[in-house]
């Protein structure tokens, strides 16, 4: 009985829902078009993303072909066949540190170090440089000349200067060796362009002298009538601190004598604490060390 029951329900609402549709006839071409096109627009696009909100793509242009920079003309080093000399590069000193420092850059990637000191060295001695600029170069000079060989390795050719020194009979004993110490770092400075010779006169004993002794420096060619530096002087403080106090008068006689002697630029004083000899190695270049002896043996002028 309950099925059927169930069957007639089944039948009932079956009959009820379908009794007015058409199973027999075909559908027209109009329908089977129209159901071709909903089926098709519920179907993703091959030329599209599954996203539904996607952005579709846009063609991107074509990329502009890279700039090709053309290479800077290399610069001209000049004649790199004959033996450098002292002198060389100062007749293109006036066209600046800047020209100078670029050369000297441009020798040192051709492995001319030697001819690369001596543009840095033009850039100290010889143009008008600004701090940064003398800074470069100074630090140029000092990474150099420690690699390169004495410019002058023969003695007999250096040129002869003095350096005296007047003190105190009681300090002059002990003065003696440090003034000679003193006169081969001088020569090393020089990088042995210059021989210096070391005396030491001793003054009068005084009873009465008290406090630090007072030490003379000056500096002068070989020859009694010789041209001199002015003569500069100091007091022995300490037994420890007499050989760079030594070093600092030499420096200002030095950078005092190229002021009034030559027309090369004057190294700057002494900076609060700086190393004399350092100042004296590559402050004052080789060029300078030869010009400032060449002007102490200079003939004596006659009187008239």
């Amino acid at each position: 009985m309950v099925v059927l029951l169930v069957l007639a329900v089944v039948g009932g609402v079956w009959w009820n829902n379908t009794r007015q549709l058409d199973f027999l006839t075909p559908p027209s071409a109009a329908k089977l078009e129209e159901i071709r096109i909903r089926v098709e627009s519920s179907l993703p696009r091959e030329d599209q993303t599954a996203d539904a909100i996607s952005v579709p793509a846009v063609a991107k242009e074509p990329e502009p072909p890279p700039v090709v920079e053309e290479p800077e003309p290399e610069m001209d080093l000049g004649d790199l066949t004959t033996p450098p000399t002292l002198q060389n590069y100062g007749e293109i000193s006036p066209q600046g540190a800047a020209h100078l420092s670029e050369l000297a850059t441009g020798l040192e990637k051709k492995g001319e170090f030697q001819r690369a000191l001596l543009a840095w060295e033009r850039i100290v001695d010889l143009t008008t440089a600004d701090a940064a600029q003398v800074a470069t170069a100074i630090s140029s000079i000092k990474r150099l000349r420690p690699t390169l060989p004495p410019w002058n390795t023969e003695p007999k050719t250096a040129i002869q200067i003095t350096l005296h020194a007047g003190t105190a009979k009681k300090q002059a004993t002990a003065l003696t060796p440090i003034l000679e110490g003193v006169a081969r770092d001088l020569e090393a400075a020089s990088s042995g362009i210059v021989k210096v010779t070391a005396t030491v006169t001793p003054g009068k004993a005084s009873k009465t002298a008290k406090g630090p002794t007072p030490v003379a420096l000056s500096l002068a060619g070989p020859d009694k009538k010789s041209p001199a530096t002015e003569t500069l002087s100091f007091t022995v403080d300490s037994p420890e601190t007499l050989r760079a106090d030594i070093l600092k008068t030499v420096f200002q006689l030095v950078r005092s004598h190229l002021g009034r002697a030559t027309k090369y630029t004057v190294p700057a004083v002494l900076a609060e604490g700086e190393d004399p000899q350092g100042a004296l190695n590559f402050r004052v270049t080789r060029l300078c060390w030869s010009e400032f002896a060449a002007a102490l043996n200079l003939p004596p002028v006659k009187a008239k």
